[in-house]
């Protein structure tokens, strides 16, 4: 059985978390499991490869405006092949930098596998039995907050998950990513207190 540091599911906004970890400590040890190209869904099929099919969309689009301005022109062929050609030409040489960064990292063990839970806090991947004292699920789900429902006794309780070295690291990732769902859902944060109202001044 192999022992890590941290086990991370998934390689896309899993990195956010993965990279300050390795700066703060270079000796830990992190397993990273993706059974998909790594990048996550936001490179790999989302909003990247959207966004650059979207593009040549937008500048037909221009081209038929032109018209309004004066300017005669003409779209005379549009290739879909070569659209859809180069969006992939483009997410891959994403995807080979990620994969060649997880493949080469001295801290990183990287298994482009399905992984399955076989017991608390241990994995099985490749054939091989894996734990960890964290586990991070980075798979693109999708958190669900009800209104009020949502308290800073909870949000201690979840940082007390992660003690030792490592706490003040994911301290200053969880409050970059939970302050805003504080305002959103209008709690405020022990220390971004909510300023009275300032009153103008002059004629009423």
């Amino acid at each position: 059985m192999k022992e890590y540091d941290l086990i991370v599911i998934g390689s896309g906004s899993a990195m956010n978390i993965v990279e300050p970890m390795i700066q703060d400590n270079p000796d830990i040890r992190i397993a990273v499991i993706d059974k998909d190209e790594p990048g996550g869904i936001c490179l790999t099929r989302g909003c990247i490869p959207s966004k650059i099919l979207l593009y040549p969309a937008e500048l037909v689009r221009k081209i038929e405006e032109a018209r309004e301005l004066g300017i005669d022109t003409q779209i005379k062929k549009i290739s879909f092949e070569f659209v859809m050609e180069r969006m992939r030409k483009l997410i891959y040489t994403d995807i080979d930098q990620i994969r060649e960064g997880l493949t080469s990292s001295k801290n990183i063990d990287y298994y482009h596998e399905p992984a399955e839970f076989i017991a608390p806090y241990t994995m099985r991947v490749r054939g091989t039995e894996i734990k960890s004292k964290m586990i991070f699920l980075c798979i693109g789900s999708k958190t669900i907050i009800r209104q009020n429902q949502i308290s800073h006794e909870r949000l201690r309780v979840q940082d007390e998950t992660v003690t030792g070295e490592h706490r003040h690291c994911w301290r200053r990732i969880h409050c970059r990513r939970v302050r805003p769902l504080l305002r959103m859902h209008g709690v405020q944060s022990h220390n971004h207190r909510k300023k009275p109202p300032v009153r103008a001044r002059g004629r009423a």
